[in-house]
């Protein structure tokens, strides 16, 4: 994973809304109604080593459990390239946030360790072939030795495989996947749109952020133009519409002949109405469609699309229009 592709994964599932959709959709629903995501809380990443090594996990958060005070520790690593000593790798940045935890007397003696979820999330094209558990990379031995042998595994999101599996949720996770698996300029936009749609209250607004920041970290390694790429952030599902707006306005500078003007003029009010209803809502679209049915001339339904666009509020639109 590029760099700056992999600053943009730890943006996005910073956010309470990815951590939830991770837990609910792949861990399950029952795991997710047991935790309060409002208390969702990033944790330092930097670890020491007893070798006095510093090791740096990817992302560390917790979360609290509903009517207590256990929380639940998940942490994430994200590779665009396999590891085959993955699982050692994960494990011991576990027990690094464990040993950090009680250095900092979080976790008392006679005290139960917090539980952990330990992530993999893997954006690499080829299939991810490491072990996901720990006991796969020790040698097989017998019966009375194994019983000593540790057990450690963690969750691994294959994006790739991800969207591959099931193209049609809507999951946030799965569609980070379906774009990793397909990234032309059509599909990006089409699934960020639907996400927009989907995550459409203010309270995401940093959701959007990130997701917008994912794009462009990743728009180089997918080898996407500047200008496909400025075509793709126009995520919100009204740019269509704004668009469709402009192309009716310039229709009406095109034509410049008033033949068959009633005929236009009924298609383009029915486009403008459902432009204005989207903007200011049914009751101001009702009564720009009786003002409209009043015009003749084609340079004011090009006045109209502008001042829809332009103005901010409909009483504001009717002040201009009725000037």
């Amino acid at each position: 994973m590029a760099r700056k592709h992999d600053e943009t994964y730890k943006l996005i599932f910073s956010q309470r809304a990815a951590v939830e959709e991770l837990i609910r959709h792949f861990v399950g629903e029952g795991l997710a109604e047991e935790l309060d995501f409002d208390t969702l809380d990033p944790l330092p990443t930097d670890r020491i080593s007893g070798g006095l090594v510093q090791r740096q996990t990817d992302l560390l958060c917790k979360v609290r459990f509903r009517g207590g005070w256990l929380y639940l520790l998940i942490l994430l690593e994200f590779q665009s390239e396999n590891d085959p000593f993955m699982a050692l790798r994960i494990l011991t940045y576990t027990c690094l946030t464990y040993e950090e935890l009680i250095r900092r007397g979080e976790i008392k003696p006679g005290n139960k360790l917090p539980p952990l979820l330990p992530v993999t999330v893997y954006n690499g094209r080829p299939r991810w072939r490491a072990a996901t558990d720990i006991a796969e990379l020790i040698a097989p031995v017998t019966a009375p030795l194994a019983q000593y042998l540790p057990s450690f595994r963690y969750l691994l999101l294959d994006l790739q495989r991800i969207g591959e599996q099931d193209p049609q949720s809507r999951d946030l996770v799965t569609s980070l996947g379906i774009v990793e698996r397909d990234p032309t300029p059509e599909n990006l936009q089409r699934v960020m749109r639907g996400l927009t749609r989907r995550f459409g209250e203010p309270e995401f607004t940093e959701l959007h952020q990130a997701l917008r920041s994912w794009v462009a970290g990743a728009a180089e390694a997918w080898q996407i133009s500047e200008a496909d790429l400025a075509r793709m952030m126009s995520f919100p599902e009204d740019e269509e519409m704004y668009e469709r707006a402009k192309e009716l306005r310039d229709q009406v500078h095109r034509d410049g002949v008033r033949q068959g003007l009633e005929q236009g003029r009924r298609e383009r009010a029915l486009v403008v109405r459902r432009f204005a209803t989207r903007k200011f809502g049914a009751e101001t679209a009702e009564r720009l469609t009786r003002i409209l049915e009043d015009m003749a001339d084609a340079d004011r339904i090009d006045e109209v699309v502008d001042a829809i666009i332009d103005c901010d509020s409909g009483a504001e639109l009717f002040a201009r229009v009725r000037a």
